[in-house]
């Protein structure tokens, strides 16, 4: 048998001041296997896991980690076995753990590769435990992380350029009503803008803090422009507004990237409320076909949204 197979797990017993933690539904499922997606996109969100005291909870990486890099913090009595070879992390709790103990799990990976790390938010609970979570992290190389962040930057300074450019512009009499659209370019000639229900069509992923109840989606047919509508509610409790036109992507199937020029939010949506989003991309009538997903940065940096299975009229 092989030094591997063969090898001890590093028990690690950690202990440290408790404080509250977010309640979570008793329907939560913990009967089997439960699957993360872990990208470079919500890496930098605390995943919830549900522990109970005297209850084993298996998290396993399909990637190697880092000696030393698994890391709790806010436990009381957690024993931690660590096999950075297999990628698994085995916790341990013991005693009785009072459910409102925050508790934190940081796990660093063996290679360079994006995401490096993530971060488990541990919620106690006095019987239920989740026995396994399997966590599948797509990686990506850091060359390629510091490529599109720089492509974000570039595309936040054109932006704030073409928002400056606006706002010195000479402004003369304007028309009202809906002869405004005629001034704007969206209507002329036969041509306007056409709108599509799309909310039975796309999905969201799970878990996210702003639920969507409602999507349309349009494109003006005299511009090369699409955007979207969302009628949203905040389940977090905290306000959600978005973070700005640099934290929005519209990316279809094939990885066609549209660029999001303008993004509206009316007001910040307060926990328990609803609220409108809109973005606005350029898009040609041959960009715009086919299935996209947007994602929406939190302003906090978190709490993103995203949808899948939008589509343009």
């Amino acid at each position: 048998m092989s030094a591997l197979l063969t090898a001890p797990l590093l028990l690690v017993l950690l202990t440290a001041r408790s404080a509250s933690a977010l309640p979570f539904s008793e329907e939560w499922d913990t009967s089997g296997a439960r699957h993360l997606e872990l990208t470079a996109e919500n890496a930098r969100e605390q995943h919830p896991v549900r522990i109970s005291p005297g209850h084993p909870t298996n998290l396993v990486f399909n990637a190697p980690l880092q000696p030393g890099g698994v890391m709790v913090e806010g436990a009381q009595w957690v024993a931690v076995a660590v096999n950075g070879e297999l990628g698994m992390v085995t916790l341990l709790p013991s005693g009785a753990l009072p459910e409102d103990t925050p508790l934190t799990v940081t796990v660093h990976f063996a290679d360079a590769q994006v995401p490096g790390s993530v971060t488990f938010r541990l919620v106690v609970h006095s019987t239920r435990a989740e026995h396994h979570v399997r966590v599948y992290r797509e990686t990506r190389s850091c060359a390629s992380h510091w490529l599109e962040a720089r492509q974000q930057r570039e595309r936040a300074e054109r932006c704030e350029a073409a928002r400056e450019q606006e706002r010195t512009r000479p402004e003369g009499p304007r028309p009202g009503g809906l002869t405004n659209l005629f001034d704007s370019g969206l209507v002329g000639q036969g041509k306007g803008v056409v709108g599509q229900d799309i909310f039975k069509s796309i999905t969201q992923r799970p878990g996210e803090t702003l639920a969507v109840t409602d999507a349309w989606s349009y494109r003006a047919e005299q511009w090369n422009h699409v955007a979207m509508e969302l009628q949203v509610k905040n389940t977090s409790p905290l306000p959600w507004t978005m973070e700005g036109v640099e934290g929005a992507e519209l990316v279809s199937e094939e990885g066609v990237r549209l660029r999001v020029v303008r993004i509206w939010q009316p007001n910040p949506i307060a926990p328990g409320e609803y609220g409108k989003l809109v973005v606005e991309a350029e898009a040609t009538v041959e960009q715009a076909q086919g299935n996209f997903r947007l994602k929406l940065q939190g302003a906090d940096g978190a709490r993103p949204l995203t949808v899948s299975g939008v589509t343009f009229p």
